[in-house]
């Protein structure tokens, strides 16, 4: 069973929030779990949902992204403006899908989300020689979480639980990880800072051993940094941000994003996104370490109340392009 785990290791708001919201719900609370590439196991847990985020390389601990934010630093939950439901479909490189479906209630001071996360591959031939295959199979990974954030006056503290299930062939496993994090809010919102320390905790054994979880330490930054007006009789507005994070992991776990032997390399993720009118977004980042995926871009669009988002992130070992389509729906 190690060897072949080893082989096999995304102009009318109301019609749009009628139709699309309820087959959305449909399509990813309802879609059974299915699986992701074994090289990267638990790793899907280092790759965001967020559309908006893949857009800026997950320059993620700072930049508050609507409900996804459960999966980078749940103390930024509670900096939203209004409640959210956040959708997104991923396809990730070799066929993975990977699906997210989460809701953020804000009231007053605090935030409660709850989420569902979902990463699959299938029709994987199984062999235990040459010929004709034995049979297919599919691997997946499933995160379903809740979390909660409470602000201080600038301050805010967020916590979230997961119950996590991994499914490799005929073997199965059942864990539990929890997110803590913690965001501050200066200059009247134009700069933010965050640290969060992420996926604490433990799996059961898949087969004769368990898979380690992608612990991680993250700080990051969120700053406004200008804002100004095009020439012109039509003033166009224009605000350009920027994000970075540092990620230090805290497990030498294998995971696909890493191109060397260093399993404990840190990353350096750095974003910039150029809010235009409060209607379109353009956004690119890129990360330094090793890493396949050095670069990324994405796009918004503001039909209040409902946002589209994409976002591309081409491999640079060729292996493909990742594509990723979002809605957020703010109420």
């Amino acid at each position: 069973m190690r060897n072949l785990l080893s082989f096999y290791t995304h102009l009318y708001p109301d019609l749009l929030i009628r139709i699309i919201t309820p087959l959305a719900i449909c399509l990813f609370i309802f879609n059974p779990v299915k699986s992701q590439d074994v090289g990267a196991g638990l790793d899907f847990l280092n790759i965001s949902p967020s559309t908006a985020l893949l857009g800026i390389s997950e320059a993620q601990t700072a930049t508050p992204s609507g409900a996804a934010s459960i999966y980078a630093n749940p103390a930024l939950l509670v900096f939203e403006e209004t409640s959210v439901l956040d959708l997104s479909y991923t396809l990730w490189i070799a066929e993975v899908q990977n699906q997210y479906a989460a809701v953020n209630y804000r009231r007053n001071n605090s935030s409660f989300a709850l989420g569902v996360y979902n990463s699959s591959s299938d029709e994987f031939e199984a062999r235990d020689q040459p010929g004709e295959p034995a049979g297919i199979f599919s691997i997946g990974y499933l995160s379903l979480s809740g979390a909660y954030a409470y602000q201080f006056g600038p301050l805010a503290l967020g916590i979230t639980g997961q119950y996590l299930r991994e499914e490799v062939f005929q073997y199965r496993a059942n864990g539990f990880a929890i997110n803590i994090g913690s965001a501050v809010s200066l200059l009247n919102d134009r700069l933010r800072a965050g640290f969060a320390v992420l996926n604490i905790g433990e799996m059961q054994d898949l087969n004769n051993e368990s898979t380690l979880l992608p612990t991680s330490f993250r700080f990051g930054i969120d700053a406004q940094l200008i804002e100004f007006t095009t020439p012109g009789m039509n003033d166009l507005p224009i605000l350009l941000s920027i994000h970075a994070d540092y990620m230090q992991p805290l497990e030498e776990s294998p995971s696909s994003d890493f191109i060397d032997s260093d399993r404990k390399a840190p990353f350096y993720n750095f974003g910039i996104t150029a809010d235009i009118a409060d209607i379109f977004q353009l956004r690119s980042g890129f990360k330094l370490g090793p890493t396949e995926r050095p670069f990324s871009a994405g796009a918004g669009f503001l039909i209040a109340p409902v946002k589209i988002n994409y976002a591309l992130v081409p491999f640079s070992t060729g292996y493909g392009t990742v594509h990723s389509i979002g809605l957020e729906y703010y109420f």
